[in-house]
């Protein structure tokens, strides 16, 4: 179960930066995905906004893999951090305008879950 659910949690990280890149990129994929879904192209403002998206979620990545590794991860408050930014981006998306968004919620609860349990672990080390 464990393996699933850390395989799970690639997947969803993988579709987070699929997403953002999309946006930064203006592809027409992201656009029902994102910021709402309610422009035709991305102005550019949005797209440096994601940007900076981008390097939060590779952040994200990283430590999730240093916990995968059981590599000490610093500073140690960083996946309860990311946990609470997991339950915001629920939040966010599911309150969306566009039904493709919200579907959004399904890989942020899965990394929230996933830095929430690895949050006990880390602080228990």
């Amino acid at each position: 179960m464990k393996k699933f659910f850390s395989f799970a949690v690639l997947l969803s990280f993988v579709w987070n930066l699929i997403l953002v890149v999309g946006v930064v990129l203006n592809m027409e994929y992201a656009l029902p995905r994102a910021a709402g879904g309610q422009f035709e192209t991305f102005p550019i403002s949005i797209r440096i906004l994601y940007v900076s998206t981008t390097f939060v979620v590779l952040y994200q990545l990283f430590i999730f893999l240093q916990i995968l590794q059981n590599k000490p991860v610093k500073p140690t408050w960083m996946p309860k951090a990311f946990a609470y930014l997991g339950l915001l981006s629920i939040f966010m998306n599911a309150i969306s305008r566009s039904t493709q968004e919200q579907i959004n919620v399904i890989p942020a609860a899965i990394i929230a879950v996933a830095f929430f349990s690895a949050s006990k672990r880390v602080s228990n080390k």
